[in-house]
C-alpha cells in the first residue's frame, strides 16, 4: 500500500523531510483564512528555505505527485484504522484482517480517482498470488520427493530396529516441517 515506484534519489523536492513537504502542501493549500502562495513564488521560497532551485513545470509536477502521495497515504492509514479495528476481534484471521484492508485501500484509492494505482495494487495482488501459487507446487514436489527417499530408504533399513527407531524419529520431524 506505497506509492506505485521508488523516490528517486536526484528528486530533491520529494527527498524532503516530511515537514517539510507540509510546509510546501501548506503553501498551496493553506488553512482557514491562509493566502495560496502561486508556483512562482513558491519557486522563489524553495532557495531560502531549502538551498536548491526548482523550475515551474517540476514544481508543478511535484503538486500532482504530492496530492496524490497525500490521497495514498490516508487511505493506507483508513486501511490500518480498518485492521486495528477488526484486529479486536479475536475470531478474525490474519489473512481476514489483510483482506479487508487491501479493501478499504482499494475503495479509496478509487474514490480518490487513483484509478493507476488501483490497476498497479491489484497487478501486485495478481503477481502475488502467482507466486504464493508457484511456491506451494514447489512445497508439494519437493514433499513428493522428500517421500520417494524416505519409502526408499525405508525399504533399505528393513530388519534393522534400531535404524527403523531412527527412521520413524526422521519420519516425525520432516512430517512436521
Amino acid at each position: 500500500m506505497s506509492q506505485d515506484k521508488e523516490i528517486r534519489s536526484d528528486a530533491k523536492l520529494k527527498n524532503l523531510s516530511a515537514e517539510a513537504l507540509e510546509d510546501l502542501w501548506r503553501f498551496r493549500n493553506p488553512e482557514e483564512g491562509g493566502e495560496k502562495l502561486t508556483l512562482e513564488a513558491i519557486a522563489v521560497e524553495i532557495p531560502l528555505r531549502w538551498g536548491f532551485t526548482v523550475s515551474l513545470s517540476t514544481l508543478s509536477e511535484f503538486y500532482s505527485w504530492l496530492r496524490l502521495k497525500r490521497r495514498m497515504d490516508s487511505a493506507a492509514e483508513r486501511a490500518q484504522q480498518a485492521r486495528l479495528e477488526l484486529a479486536k476481534d479475536p475470531s478474525i484471521t490474519p489473512e481476514d484482517l489483510e483482506r479487508v484492508a487491501q479493501t478499504v485501500f482499494t475503495a479509496e484509492s478509487i474514490e480518490a480517482g487513483n484509478i493507476k494505482g488501483y490497476v498497479s495494487l491489484a497487478k501486485l495482488r495478481l503477481q502475488a498470488e502467482k507466486h504464493e501459487l508457484e511456491r506451494a507446487k514447489l512445497a508439494a514436489a519437493d514433499k513428493s520427493k522428500i517421500e520417494a527417499g524416505l519409502d526408499a530408504l525405508f525399504a533399505e533399513i528393513q530388519g534393522n530396529p534400531r535404524a527403523l527407531k531412527l527412521f520413524a524419529e526422521l519420519k516425525e520431524v520432516v512430517s512436521k516441517a
